[in-house]
């Protein structure tokens, strides 16, 4: 073996693990994905790889109600297919659960620059306005592109009936009550 051919033998070594690692960048592994929690996900990690196994071990889907507040808290994790060309972004959430798309509402949110391709960021879902018991659909869009989407399940109690409907007296007497 000649002294050329060993020096590109050692640069082809170290070549192929750097393409490898390129290869399990978050950003590709979860590439337009919101990844979603309901606990924090780290920002750093001692490599990539841990990072990646952290995201997945943190990652739910499905969301039980704070039944004091009424409310979901979702914390999420979205890598971009593409770079965020502003500073103004926009999460939609859409009702799915009985085919089609309903949206539900929409949150307006900033950055501190352009050009990201990750946004980590926490949501709180009302009961009011979402509802109960539904599969949502979640986007992160830009001027009605889609950069980032996932599913999620929020479930919870709904309204409780007794059957027992209480009318005035002059309902019962049946005037019209005008």
């Amino acid at each position: 073996m000649t002294a050329r051919s060993l020096l590109v033998a050692v640069a082809l070594a170290f070549l192929v693990p750097a393409a490898a690692q390129a290869d399990d960048a978050p950003g590709r592994v979860f590439n337009g994905r919101i990844m979603t929690s309901t606990k924090r996900f780290p920002m750093t990690a001692k490599s990539q790889g841990a990072f990646i196994a952290n995201v997945r071990k943190l990652q739910q889907t499905t969301f039980m109600e704070d039944k004091a507040s009424h409310t979901w808290t979702v914390f999420f994790i979205a890598f971009l297919k593409s770079p965020l060309n502003d500073v103004e972004y926009v999460i939609k959430l859409y009702d799915v659960s009985r085919g089609g798309q309903q949206l539900l509402g929409t949150m307006d949110e900033f950055n501190d620059t352009r050009g990201q391709t990750t946004i980590a960021s926490k949501m709180t879902l009302d009961k009011s306005i979402v509802g109960v018991n539904r599969d949502l659909l979640v986007t992160l869009e830009d001027k009605g592109k889609v950069y980032a989407s996932t599913k999620i399940r929020i479930l919870g109690e709904g309204e409780h009936f007794t059957g027992k409907v209480n009318f005035s007296e002059d309902d019962a007497n049946g005037g019209s009550g005008e």
